[in-house]
C-alpha cells in the first residue's frame, strides 16, 4: 500500500514541480531532475531535483511517508550523504508525512560513539501535513498541492473540500481532482462521508478517468499486480468491502478476467453497487 501512495505523490510532484518548490524552497528555480538511484549499493529515493536557491545550485531530496518509520533519520542521512558525495553538491532532505502516527522520528539524526560523543549529526526537515492549515495551499503558486488539503489541519471540513474541488474544476485540472479523490479517502472514514465524497466527485468522473493521472495510476497498478490494484482502490474508498473483494477474487488466475473485474469496480459509483457486483461474481469469474 505504501508504494501506491509513493507513486501518487511522485506523479503529483511531476505534474507541478514548481509548485512544490514554491512551498518547500520559496524562490528556488528548477534546473533538472536527478536519477533517484544512488550509486554505491542500490539506494532508491523518492525524488531528487537540482535547483537554484538563493543563487546556489543544490539538490532537493524529498521522501513521502504514509506511516512512521523508526529508521527514517538514518535512511535520509544515507541518501543525503551519498547524493552529496556523488554530485558534489549540498543536499536538502525533506520528509513529508501524510498521516499522523503515534511515533515520528524527529530531526536531527545523530550517530554516537560508545562514549557518547557525536560523530554524525544530520539535520533534515520533517513536514507533518496534519499540522499545516488547509488554507495554505490555496495561495497562488501552490495550486498543484491542492489535492493534499484533506490531509491538513481542518481539511476534513466539507467546505474546505468543496472549495478545493471548485478551484480545480474551474481551472480544468481534472488530473489533480483524481489525486484529490484518492487522498480524501484517507481522511473521511465514515460511511456517510464516503457517500458524500462519491456523490461530490461523481459529476467529474468522466473527466477524471480520462486524465493522464488516473490512467497512469491504473496502468502502473495493473503492471504491479492487478489484484493489488483492486484491493488498494477499495482500501482508499470503500475499506468495508476489502474483505469481500479478497474472498471473491482470490481464486481468479486469469489476468484478463481479473482486469475486467477491476474495470467494472472502477466504473461503479457507490459502495452498494460494488458490493452487489462482488457478491454476484459467479463460477465463470472465479475459475482457474
Amino acid at each position: 500500500m505504501a508504494k501506491v501512495w509513493d507513486d501518487i505523490m511522485k506523479r503529483m510532484f511531476a505534474a507541478n514541480p514548481q509548485h512544490f518548490l514554491n512551498w518547500l524552497t520559496p524562490g528556488a528555480i528548477l534546473v533538472r531532475e536527478l536519477s533517484p538511484e544512488l550509486k554505491t549499493r542500490t539506494l532508491i529515493t523518492d525524488l531528487m531535483y537540482v535547483i537554484i536557491w538563493y543563487g546556489q545550485k543544490i539538490v532537493l531530496h524529498i521522501e513521502f511517508q504514509r506511516r512512521g518509520d523508526d529508521e527514517m533519520g538514518k535512511r535520509l542521512w544515507e541518501y543525503n550523504s551519498t547524493t552529496s558525495v556523488n554530485n558534489d553538491m549540498v543536499v536538502m532532505s525533506v520528509v513529508i508525512y501524510l498521516r499522523k502516527e503515534r511515533k515520528m522520528v524527529e530531526s536531527p539524526y545523530i550517530q554516537r560513539l560508545p562514549n557518547g560523543m557525536a560523530v554524525h549529526a544530520f539535520f533534515y526537515e520533517a513536514i507533518k501535513l496534519w499540522e499545516l492549515p488547509a488554507e495554505q495551499f490555496f495561495r497562488p503558486g501552490l495550486e498543484g498541492l491542492l489535492p493534499l488539503v484533506t490531509l491538513m489541519r481542518d481539511g476534513n471540513r466539507r467546505e474546505i473540500v468543496e472549495a478545493m474541488i471548485e478551484r480545480l474544476a474551474a481551472s480544468r485540472r481534472f488530473d489533480l481532482l483524481a489525486f484529490a479523490y484518492a487522498f480524501a479517502g484517507l481522511t473521511f472514514s465514515k460511511k456517510h462521508d464516503h457517500e458524500w465524497l462519491t456523490e461530490r466527485f461523481a459529476m467529474y468522473k468522466k473527466e477524471m478517468e480520462d486524465s493522464w493521472t488516473y490512467q497512469g495510476i491504473l496502468q502502473e497498478g495493473i503492471e504491479q499486480g492487478i489484484h493489488r490494484t483492486l484491493i488498494s482502490f477499495l482500501e482508499v474508498r470503500y475499506p468495508m468491502l476489502v474483505e469481500l473483494a479478497q474472498e471473491q477474487t482470490s481464486q481468479i488466475k486469469d489476468a484478463d478476467t481479473l482486469r475486467q473485474v477491476v474495470n467494472k469496480v472502477f466504473s461503479l459509483q457507490t459502495a452498494g453497487e460494488i458490493e452487489e457486483y462482488l457478491l454476484a461474481l459467479g463460477d465463470d469469474a472465479t475459475k482457474n
